[in-house]
């Protein structure tokens, strides 16, 4: 069953004595695209929410019950047309935004002890702190589950950075309500692994 935990546009963020506007587009469309390691047609598994009326839905992710792959993580706003591709621009901004992974998952911001899936992080921004737009992931076990995909926005307040290295680890305890910035985009896939 779909779980959407949020559908957030970057609010603004003071700093010093002056608004900045940190003007993303709305994400309203989610790619989660998996290469397997060994070769052969990817696996597409997509969330979309086309009017933005926070009413999206999710297919499900099926994999098979061992493998790995490479993740690619792709954003989208369907309300432009034609349909606008956002990931370059979360790319670019890549030191005010990280991609947790948590659910039926064992990652870096998940301590699930019955994972079905692995997933580590395989780019980083330009100050070499995780980013998730890359990744890599591997089967764990077969079963059903979900997987929830969260973006935070972290512009930095006054001359002090939000992004750190230690969030995934905050997440894993302690959940994003326990790190700075706000949620762009929260989105959870079922898991079906055969």
């Amino acid at each position: 069953m779909l779980i959407i935990l949020g559908l957030f546009a970057c609010a603004d963020v003071e700093e010093d004595e002056h608004d900045h506007d940190h003007d993303h587009e709305v994400i309203t469309r989610v790619e989660l695209e998996l290469t397997p390691s060994e070769g052969g047609d990817a696996i597409v598994a997509v969330f979309s929410d086309p009017d933005n009326a926070g009413e999206g839905t999710s297919e499900t992710l099926t994999l098979p019950s061992t493998g790995s792959f490479d993740l690619s993580v792709l954003l989208f706003n369907e309300l432009e047309e034609p349909m606008e591709e956002l990931t370059g621009d979360i790319e670019e901004a890549g030191s005010e935004h990280q991609i947790f992974f948590t659910g039926d998952v064992d990652s870096e911001a998940s301590e699930t002890q019955d994972a079905l899936i692995e997933i580590r992080y395989s780019d980083s921004d330009s100050n070499g702190l995780p980013l998730g737009l890359e990744n890599s992931l591997s089967v764990l076990a077969a079963g059903t589950g979900e997987l929830t995909l969260s973006l935070r926005h972290l512009p930095p307040v006054g001359d002090v950075a939000q992004k750190e290295a230690a969030l995934a680890d905050t997440v894993a305890s302690e959940g994003l309500v326990a790190i700075p910035g706000e949620t762009d985009i929260s989105v959870t896939f079922p898991l079906d692994i055969q």
